[in-house]
């Protein structure tokens, strides 16, 4: 029969083992919420992080617009309802801010900070007294990046089409020029004239005694003496953070008129020629900017009628910017409204109205002419360019994040 002592020393062991067992299960219910409810936590931070990143370069794009910037990074941010809204998340709150960065042109803003919470509840951190885990994430996005001058060239098709609808119906408002000119007026917004000189081609020229705002027409193309550099190279054309309406390359841009048919590639060469004139700096990148609604159809008279400037028009193009980029030259390209329906706007003929052989599209042309593929923007249906050329202009600046360690 056990005696007195033993039978304290077998429940005080059993009291040992209790101890024991409740020890065990707390670091057992830790070192689950070490791996479960902080493993949680983490992929929270990577995937918060992520979405400050894309609103921020959102937002960047939109510059120098702080309202404009805030808004898309806030469309953009991880917020309920917004377009980088992740499911893998909380309620995510956010804030966005704008504010210039020291090493770059500054006018008025020039980087885009996003900051973003959430709260993750704990599943297993709870019976150590920890309900949830509160996540941020911080990302700051800059345009323009960086102090680098350039001297551009932004070239315009003023085509009779551009006061056209999709079907080849006359639109009195030329809507599509309209949107055009928005688009030119938003990149020089975006420009620094301390840095960049900015100069402005059209095709069809004008003659050399008319008005750069006249009416173009398809003859205009005939004569050696015409004007496709309507603009030369200037850096008046903004007043602090403002356009100086004043400037001809603002007045200019605002004054276009469409008519006549196309052909790309001898405004291609006069805007190269502008680049490579005196009033071009030697040593400074040089950057076309060339924008096009449909295809080549025609070309000077003053060339045979064999001559690839009229037979193949949008080889021809091709051809000619592929010379200015061997020289060194940027060039992006813009095709807009290249789905039309009227009178296969799409599709590139000689001046005699048969198919150009290669036969070659608009589409294809503009490609490439382009430097790249990144170079490249296809707007296919008509609508607003602002955003088309902010991010030319955004990626001409050098829009990136910036690591904190940079600030």
């Amino acid at each position: 029969m056990p005696t007195m002592r033993t039978l304290l020393r077998r429940n005080n062991e059993r009291g040992q083992v209790v101890v024991l067992l409740a020890v065990t299960l707390v670091v057992l219910i830790g070192s689950a919420a070490l791996v479960i409810d902080v493993g949680r936590a983490y992929l929270a931070k990577r995937h918060l992080q992520a979405s400050a990143d894309a609103a921020a370069t959102a937002g960047a794009l939109e510059l120098p617009d702080p309202i404009a910037a805030q808004d898309y990074a806030q469309n953009y941010s991880g917020k309920d309802g917004a377009k980088n809204d992740n499911d893998k998340l909380p309620p995510v709150t956010t804030t966005v801010t704008t504010k210039c960065l020291s090493f770059a042109p500054c006018s008025p803003v020039n980087a885009v900070v996003v900051e973003q919470t959430t709260v993750v509840p704990t599943i297993f951190a709870k019976v150590l007294g920890i309900d949830q885990f509160t996540i941020k994430a911080k990302a700051t996005a800059c345009s323009p990046c960086s102090s680098k001058p350039l001297d551009i060239m932004l070239v315009l098709d003023r085509t009779g089409s551009m006061c056209q609808d999709s079907d080849g119906n006359s639109d009195p408002a030329c809507t599509d020029l309209n949107n055009a000119r928005n688009g030119l007026l938003e990149f020089v917004q975006y420009m620094d004239p301390a840095i960049h000189k900015i100069g402005f081609a059209v095709f069809p020229p004008r003659t050399s005694s008319g008005s750069a705002c006249s009416t173009p027409a398809s003859s205009n193309y005939n004569s050696t003496s015409s004007v496709y550099t309507v603009v030369q190279l200037s850096n008046d054309y903004k007043v602090g953070s403002s356009l100086n309406e004043s400037s001809q390359l603002v007045s200019t841009i605002r004054c276009q008129r469409g008519g006549g048919t196309t052909a790309y590639a001898n405004a291609i060469e006069r805007a190269q020629s502008e680049l490579q004139s005196s009033r071009g700096r030697p040593g400074i990148q040089d950057v076309i900017v060339f924008f096009s609604d449909g295809a080549a159809n025609t070309g000077p008279t003053y060339y045979s009628s064999t001559s690839p400037y009229r037979r193949q028009p949008c080889q021809q193009g091709v051809n000619s910017a592929g010379v200015i980029k061997a020289a060194g030259t940027l060039v992006y390209t813009i095709g807009y409204d290249l789905d039309a329906l009227a009178g296969g706007a799409n599709v590139c003929k000689s001046y005699t109205g048969a198919l150009e052989s290669p036969a070659i599209t608009a589409y294809d042309a503009l490609r490439l002419m382009a430097t790249n593929s990144d170079t490249f923007f296809n707007r296919p249906n008509p609508g607003d360019l602002t955003r088309v050329y902010t991010q030319i202009a955004a990626e001409i600046g050098g829009t990136r994040l910036v690591p904190d360690d940079a600030l």
